[in-house]
């Protein structure tokens, strides 16, 4: 079967160029339009991208880049953009482990009409030279000073500002901070959030009071939660506990389990994430609800529009949390 690099070769173009030609964009010559619809006719390349861009310059497909982070934590992201893109008569094509410096390939490919980009490290570069190719993206979780992308976000600064504001105001002062990846953009926000309140309200923050993660993505995150409680167990200085992901918090209620530490009587613990299985651990978890589903479903929405109406308009969403308080989280006993 021959490829888009068949076609570019027999025309004597590069790839970018057919997939111009292909989708209708950007700038070329007649001449170069005539001699890469030749060669599509001459090679039989008829791959669905080709043959519906033929009459219309669109493919009806997008492709969905994500991290495993997000297909792990939140399929609800993947489920409803796919449900919304639907909705908009385009299918979808999941690209796992596939990062923004990636996406130039997948696009003069010309299969993809549009890109739903899900991730977290930061990577302007690569979403400038998406711009400079006139690529219909949006991105989703992650974190950009570019102002002319379409993305669409989470404010987890709020979400751990709150958490944090709930503990201090039920009298807990000293809160163990336990992170995943001090790397990752959530990460960081939901810390910048912990320590804005911490000052708010005029504690002294400690390093003693915040456990990095051990493993860059752990796949065994309750694990992370259950060691960092069971280090500290025997010199234990505070009442509550935050954690980066509701995981990491099912391994601190575990390990206060196993050391006859009574939650919430002697020590309040609050997640992040909200994930299903919070709700029937026992206790149930507090937790901070993060709008997982509706960041998808607003995303391909943005997408959409972008390719089938032409909306040339950038749109910057920042969705907010909710903490869920369930029965991890008490006032503090006074001594």
């Amino acid at each position: 079967m021959s490829t888009i690099k068949d076609v570019a070769i027999r025309s004597g173009v590069s790839i970018a160029t057919v997939s111009r030609v292909i989708n209708k964009k950007g700038h070329y010559t007649k001449e170069t339009e005539e001699k890469v619809w030749n060669a599509i006719r001459e090679l039989n390349y008829t791959v669905h991208a080709a043959a519906k861009s033929l009459k219309t310059g669109l493919t009806g497909t997008v492709g969905i880049a994500i991290e495993d982070f997000y297909i792990i934590r939140f399929p609800e992201i993947i489920s409803n953009a796919v449900s919304t893109l639907h909705a908009h008569g385009l299918l979808a094509e999941i690209l796992p482990r596939t990062l923004p410096g990636e996406c130039s390939a997948l696009m003069h490919e010309g299969k993809f009409d549009g890109l739903l980009i899900i991730y977290s490290p930061r990577d302007d570069a690569a979403l400038r030279r998406l711009i400079q190719e006139g690529v219909n993206f949006v991105i989703m979780g992650g974190e950009t000073e570019l102002e002319d992308v379409n993305l669409v976000e989470v404010d987890y600064f709020q979400g751990g500002y709150e958490a944090t504001k709930q503990l201090i105001n039920m009298g807990h002062e000293n809160i163990l901070f336990i992170e995943d990846n001090s790397r990752l953009y959530y990460t960081q926000e939901i810390k910048r959030g912990y320590l804005f309140a911490l000052d708010e309200y005029g504690i002294q923050f400690t390093e003693d009071l915040i456990q990095q993660g051990s493993d860059p993505f752990p796949w065994n995150k309750e694990s992370e939660g259950y060691r960092a409680i069971t280090a500290r167990s025997s010199t234990r200085s505070f009442t509550a506990v935050l954690t980066t992901d509701d995981r990491i918090a099912w391994g601190v209620v575990k390990a206060a389990f196993d050391r006859n530490i009574n939650i919430p009587k002697n020590l309040s613990v609050i997640g992040f994430g909200d994930l299903s299985g919070s709700a029937y651990i026992n206790p149930p978890l507090s937790s901070v609800n993060t709008p997982a589903g509706e960041m998808g479903e607003l995303g391909a929405e943005i997408l959409a529009g972008s390719i089938r109406r032409k909306d040339s308009v950038i749109k910057r969403v920042k969705l907010k949390t909710r903490l869920i308080l369930r029965e991890t989280t008490a006032k503090r006993l006074t001594p």
